[in-house]
């Protein structure tokens, strides 16, 4: 384990642990979740290093590398994920005027790309685990780059995407900077995130599912992700709320919580959180940010 002893985004030293949180999905270990009192940017801290972080992947649990269908919430997943697909490739088609290059980061099993690659674009994909990477090579018929320094560094693309993958990331700055070079003058970079701020993450607290740590290293508000972008000069161009995830993470939660899914009470809770959000400050369970060059 690493304890940070700087903010990942400010730098600033001072810290208030929030909770602590289990990882329910491979360790049964409890860790530590901390605020910057500068920022505001929520940390899981101590973490596992970098280079110790697979283990905590390893699971047929971890479904976006997995792809298992075993399970009530996995096949709920897979049923969801198709109607997603077809609304994350609306959003982005009208960007889609001849052959334009997309990158997705933290491509997984490759069900997006795949998408995508239907629509016309130009795919790219970049993702770390080499047996996930497999299976996405396998279903887009493209080579997948192995890690972010793989990409050529003078291929721009007109869409880079983030899947809730940002909050995995060690090389938070790293990944900015790429971001910031790579995406072209006119083009848009689209991240979905947890949002810790929301309804079901204040209602379940440490057994909200959206914490997975030690895998979600970062857990993000539209605050503390604007924060960030704006230092490599991104600005919020729109923001949307991922209105399914409510759902599916409050089944999660009332798992951890209860071991029981309580399909009834999730709905409603899910439910709830997306009003709140709709008629609030947009605090869904899950937002999609979509920035461009200031």
């Amino acid at each position: 384990m690493e304890e940070l002893h700087q903010c990942p985004a400010c730098k600033n030293t001072n810290f208030t642990k929030v909770l602590e949180a289990k990882d329910y999905t491979v360790s049964e270990q409890l860790f530590q979740i901390v605020d910057c009192q500068h920022c505001g940017l929520r940390f899981t801290n101590p973490r596992p290093k970098a280079e110790e972080a697979g283990p905590y992947y390893q699971s047929e649990k971890y479904i976006s590398h997995s792809n298992t269908k075993d399970g009530f919430i996995n096949q709920l997943y897979q049923r969801v994920r198709n109607i997603t697909l077809e609304l994350k490739t609306n959003w982005i088609q009208k960007d889609q005027k001849g052959t334009k290059n997309l990158l997705d980061i933290g491509c997984g099993t490759g069900h997006f790309l795949h998408a995508c690659q239907n629509k016309g674009w130009n795919i790219h994909g970049m993702e770390l685990d080499p047996n996930t990477a497999k299976k996405a090579s396998e279903l887009t018929g493209i080579s997948i780059y192995p890690k972010l320094d793989s990409i050529p560094e003078k291929q721009v693309f007109q869409i880079i995407t983030l899947w809730h993958v940002l909050e995995h990331v060690y090389e938070l700055h790293e990944y900015f900077a790429f971001f910031q070079k790579a995406l072209d003058q006119k083009g848009k970079l689209l991240i979905a995130l947890p949002n810790c701020h929301s309804y079901d993450a204040h209602f379940f607290k440490e057994y909200w599912a959206a914490y997975d740590v030690p895998r979600h290293i970062y857990h993000f508000t539209p605050k503390t992700i604007q924060y960030i972008a704006k230092q490599y000069g991104f600005k919020l161009q729109k923001k949307r709320g991922l209105l399914f995830d409510s759902f599916y993470i409050a089944l999660m939660s009332h798992e951890y919580k209860t071991g029981n899914k309580k399909v009834i009470q999730s709905f409603f809770i899910g439910l709830i959180s997306n009003l709140k959000a709709y008629f609030a400050k947009g605090n869904y369970s899950s937002n999609l940010y979509i920035f461009e060059h200031a």
